[in-house]
């Protein structure tokens, strides 16, 4: 059987004291499937500055590696950049707030634009044949429109989504996040949901990345025409 990454990028501030971080690392866990690495990034570990923008003085600045990366040799974010291209499977967690995902989660998505970009802009796929799904907690509702957000951006990005490509849960409307603690550890259901992602998104993989029968591995790439309007002929 082939050999698979896994990758989990956990984006709540709260690391691995937050339900997000639980969830996800039960659900990795639970994967019984001894051809499947595992890693999680704890991105609330890292040093990530946020976005400078270059995009929005000239799109051909942003680039990958990201100018950040480059210039900054403290900036940690090369280790989500590493991991998502070397990753058969990417899955992002976070929480919700306000019906929106984590301040974590945003700096990593405009941090993440120059993978995009790369494609859009430069001409160049960087990110290709990835299986993505989410995992999303909270309080009160809006796991719908945070799923929607991020598979829109991701997608652009590259990933592949399956079908059924993100788990929820949501809480109580106390936003007592501590209190949740003992009811998702106690409620199997929970638990089981998250981790049915893990091993929907892991058979999807399998299904379509390499083929059981002959071996033959996907290798497919689309340029993105969306922002032919740029002419990357002139230099900045």
């Amino acid at each position: 059987m082939a050999k698979l990454k896994l990758l989990g990028i956990c984006t709540s501030a709260r690391g691995r004291d937050s339900n997000t971080y639980y969830l996800m690392k039960k659900a990795f866990d639970a994967l019984i499937d001894p051809d499947v690495e595992r890693e999680i990034i704890v991105a609330s570990e890292l040093k990530l500055r946020p976005c400078d923008h270059h995009y929005s003085v000239d799109s051909k600045m942003c680039v990958h590696p990201c100018l950040i990366t480059q210039i900054d040799k403290e900036d940690e974010m090369s280790k989500i950049y590493d991991g998502i291209i070397s990753a058969d499977i990417v899955i992002f967690s976070t929480p919700i707030y306000w019906g929106n995902h984590s301040q974590l989660m945003q700096l990593i998505i405009e941090r993440l634009n120059s993978l995009e970009n790369a494609n859009s802009v430069h001409g160049t796929v960087v990110v290709k044949n990835k299986i993505g799904g989410l995992m999303i907690l909270g309080h009160e509702d809006g796991y719908q429109h945070v799923a929607g957000g991020l598979m829109n951006f991701l997608s652009a990005m590259g990933v592949i989504f399956p079908p059924q490509a993100y788990a929820a849960w949501v809480g109580e409307s106390d936003e007592d996040t501590r209190a949740d603690k003992g009811r998702i550890e106690g409620d199997v259901a929970i638990s089981d949901a998250f981790a049915d992602l893990v091993g929907n998104a892991v058979g999807f993989a399998r299904a379509i990345l390499t083929c059981p029968d002959c071996g033959h591995k996907l290798n497919y790439e689309h340029r993105s025409k969306k922002k032919n309007y740029i002419d990357i002929s002139k230099k900045t």
